[in-house]
């Protein structure tokens, strides 16, 4: 029985596909067993190699950011702290390093141990997170000085985060650009005032001139020691209201320094105190205003030195310090002693200090007091 044409086709369609994959599976079976046999070992050191290869870019990558990390963290303006949870050193900047004067390798030591110096930034630690506050504490060297901190938010895992900043000369500065602008407003008024007592206590001496010829001589030295007095508070007051025009010329410091020394000594204040001169430099001065400021100065530090005592006059280019042995005064103290008409003594005018700031700043330098660690006071004066 002869089949028709299209079962023929429709039978041959399935053989054919079932033959043409049989032929595909010998092909490639063939093959297979034609193909060298891996090692094994190979394959697993070829698999380890490419982890090793994955991990060590993974490790540059990760050591690039870190050393970024860090070179911005040591670019900041302010010292940066970092106490992890087990009271260790995990982080310190490079402006904190230096602030605190401690090495790189205080990082991983106990906190407690490396910042035992610094009280003020263990408190710090245990504050809460928030905004910041300012506080007093020594520095590297023993110096109080004005710091600013805050506490910054972190996660509990990360440990404690401090920042910290002298801000020292800041609030300093501050406080001197208040006084100039308070002696600028005083000093026109002063000068009125001073000229009308001027006046008025001409006309008294006269009359104490009167009575002296009249016979009246112990009236009259009372009355004349009086207005002399008197007299000699109302220069202070036209000085320090006076317009300065200053001189400038290359000064050598150590002879106006000396020249000051020569004229105190000659003063019973003096007695029982060495003024001792070391060092020379130069600075860009009026020597006249120069030397009358450190009249004052070197006048103050006497008065504060106790009889056995010595004042060092330290100098040297752009720079003069006066080093007594005193009780010690801080910049608190001195921005209430330079506030005109406050003296610390019962027979000032309360315009030493003053006069010494406006002679200084007028000849471009500036004025900071220190209260030496050793006991004292350090005046400087910088170009």
């Amino acid at each position: 029985m002869k089949l028709p044409s299209d079962s023929i086709i429709a039978m041959a369609i399935p053989v054919g596909m079932l033959l043409f994959g049989a032929t595909i599976f010998g092909i490639r079976l063939f093959r297979t067993r034609r193909r060298p046999k891996q090692d094994p070992e190979l394959l697993v050191l070829g698999a380890v190699s490419q982890s090793l290869q994955e991990r060590g870019e993974l490790a540059a990558t990760l050591g690039q950011l870190r050393t970024v990390h860090e070179k911005l963290v040591d670019a900041l303006p302010f010292g940066l702290l970092w106490v992890d949870q087990k009271n260790q050193m995990a982080a310190l900047n490079s402006m904190g390093r230096e602030l605190l004067g401690v090495k790189p390798g205080v990082v991983g030591l106990d906190a407690s141990f490396v910042l035992e110096p610094f009280p003020w930034l263990l408190e710090g630690l245990h504050r809460e997170p928030g905004p910041g506050w300012r506080c007093e504490g020594t520095n590297a060297r023993g110096a109080l000085k004005r710091w600013r901190l805050r506490r910054i938010e972190a996660p509990d895992q990360v440990g404690a985060l401090l920042s910290f900043e002298d801000i020292t000369e800041e609030e300093a500065e501050d406080r001197r650009r208040q006084l100039r602008e308070r002696f600028a407003e005083l000093g026109e008024m002063t000068a009125g005032v001073a000229h009308q007592l001027k006046n008025g206590l001409a006309v008294l001496k006269g009359h104490g001139q009167l009575l002296y010829r009249a016979g009246h001589v112990d009236v009259s030295k009372d009355l004349l020691d009086e207005v002399d007095e008197l007299d000699r508070v109302i220069q202070k007051f036209l000085q320090w209201a006076k317009p300065l025009e200053p001189d400038y010329s290359e000064t050598h410091l150590e002879e106006v320094v000396g020249a000051v020394i020569a004229e105190i000594e000659k003063r019973p204040l003096s007695n029982g105190r060495t003024l001792i001169l070391e060092g020379h430099g130069r600075a860009m001065a009026d020597s006249m205003l120069l030397h009358q400021a450190l009249l004052n100065l070197v006048e103050n530090a006497c008065q504060a030195t106790p009889r056995g005592g010595q004042i060092h006059i330290v100098v040297e280019d752009s720079r003069i310090q006066i080093l007594d042995q005193g009780p010690g005064m801080g910049e608190d103290t001195l921005m209430q002693m330079l506030r005109p008409f406050e003296s610390g003594r019962p027979d000032g005018t309360g315009l030493g200090l003053p006069l010494a700031l406006k002679w200084i700043n007028a000849q471009g330098a500036d004025l900071r007091f220190e209260k030496r660690k050793e006991g004292g006071t350090r005046v400087e004066i910088w170009w």
